[in-house]
């Protein structure tokens, strides 16, 4: 049954792309002249990775530009350097980045630009693009206190989809190097293990980071002090912002390891107390920008959505040009898939349904299944879906702020 459900979806898509073609007319086009330049404020701009490579972020020859519209093109920068780019007529996004984007690495900034723009026929359409800081930046300081009460010691710091950890180098009693940290701009845990040097006692301390943002270079300085001949050591931690200071005083040091991987960030509570983020999330972690991508019938596309609060609904809308045939498909005038309420159909093309959605408080999101139907009925097309899962309070699992939008490039048969 799903086979005969396939083919007749792909049945679908040839005959809305047959009625396309009939009233097909030559594209109209404009132009695009590029500028692409970077704010360089934020930090060195020329690092040296832990594998040895060295990347001169002031050269945006190597960045990575992704044009999407009714033209689509995805390439380095350099290949569009001193040209201007044809392109049909219409509405269009550009996403400019850096070249390497992990959610947490050692010494990686990432510099990106985005912006929408409007090509018309016959005409030149010039966009200069400043990339900004888009993760925060942070380092770690040791106070001697620190190094002399602390025979063993290592900071791990985590922003929910990656983390780093700075261990100590016994020939020089403080990190093996000092190197700066970046990671995405969400909550930021902070733990900090170590061993008193006094009697050899495991002493432990947490603290987070609400809400750090992108350009931001947080200055963590640890600090101890014994406060009895076998007493407690307090670990200090001071946080410097680009526009203010913060002094935090952690006193528990025996607290129990915690894994919060992010803030609601409201700035209330105590850090001691337990704090529960029921709000909704959405985690693509090969492609945490949500960038455009060209698939294969291989590709892989699978996300982790929580709603802690239990899913109530989860639309997905489909882009115009798609949407003929998602109404041919369903038999109706309904042009977006439903994927609670209209389980029987989607089920059969392979996407998660009904009860695997309603009421979970965390599904993996898996699309690989489906990728394969997409190839063969949207070849040479650019699709957008648009994702709109909410939870039982009417809120919505967002990204940026917005909702969350997967564009798949389809190349050609």
């Amino acid at each position: 049954m799903k086979k005969i459900i396939t083919l007749a979806f792909l049945s679908a898509i040839a005959l809305v792309s047959c009625k396309q073609t009939l009233v097909e007319t030559p594209a109209q086009t404009g132009t695009l002249a590029l500028t692409v330049g970077n704010n360089t404020e934020f930090t060195t701009v020329i690092t040296t990775k832990a594998d040895g490579e060295i990347i001169d972020y002031t050269n945006t020859d190597n960045y990575d530009v992704i044009i999407d519209g009714p033209t689509s093109k995805t390439m380095k920068f350099s290949e569009l350097a001193g040209d201007v780019v044809e392109l049909s007529s219409g509405s269009y996004s550009i996403t400019v980045t850096s070249p390497a984007t992990e959610p947490a690495a050692f010494e990686q900034p990432i510099y990106r630009a985005y912006s929408e723009f409007v090509i018309r026929a016959g005409e030149v359409t010039p966009l200069d693009l400043v990339c900004t800081p888009y993760n925060c930046k942070v380092t770690i300081e040791l106070t001697e206190n620190f190094k002399k009460e602390l025979s063993t010691y290592e900071v791990v710091i985590s922003n929910g989809i990656g983390s780093l950890v700075w261990t100590k180098d016994e020939n020089v009693n403080d990190f093996a190097a000092q190197k700066a940290g970046y990671f995405l701009a969400r909550g930021l845990e902070v733990k900090v293990k170590g061993h008193r040097s006094i009697d050899n006692t495991e002493a432990t301390a947490i603290h987070y980071i609400e809400n750090p943002q992108p350009a931001e270079h947080h200055i963590i300085k640890l600090d101890a002090k014994v406060t009895g001949a076998i007493g407690g050591i307090d670990i200090s931690v001071v946080t410097e912002f680009t526009e203010k200071n913060e002094d935090i005083e952690i006193g528990d040091l025996d607290e129990s390891y915690v894994d919060r991987p992010d803030f609601p960030g409201n700035g209330e509570g105590d850090d001691d107390e337990p704090v529960v983020d029921n709000t909704p999330s959405i985690l693509w972690e090969t492609n945490p920008f949500f960038d455009p991508i060209e698939i294969t019938p291989d590709t892989e596309v699978s996300m982790v959505i929580k709603a802690p609060a239990g899913f109530e609904t989860f639309i997905v809308e489909v882009s115009d040009n798609f949407k003929p045939a998602i109404t041919v498909f369903t038999q109706s005038d309904i042009d977006y898939i439903d994927l609670i309420n209209h389980a029987d159909i989607w089920s059969l093309v392979g996407l998660p349904v009904g009860d695997a959605i309603k009421g979970q408080s965390s599904i993996t999101f898996e699309l690989t299944p489906f990728i394969s139907t997409l190839c063969s009925a949207a070849a040479g097309m650019t699709v957008d879906f648009t994702l709109k899962a909410s939870d039982v309070n009417g809120d919505y699992a967002l990204v940026d702020d917005d909702f969350p939008v997967v564009t798949m490039i389809v190349p050609n048969n």
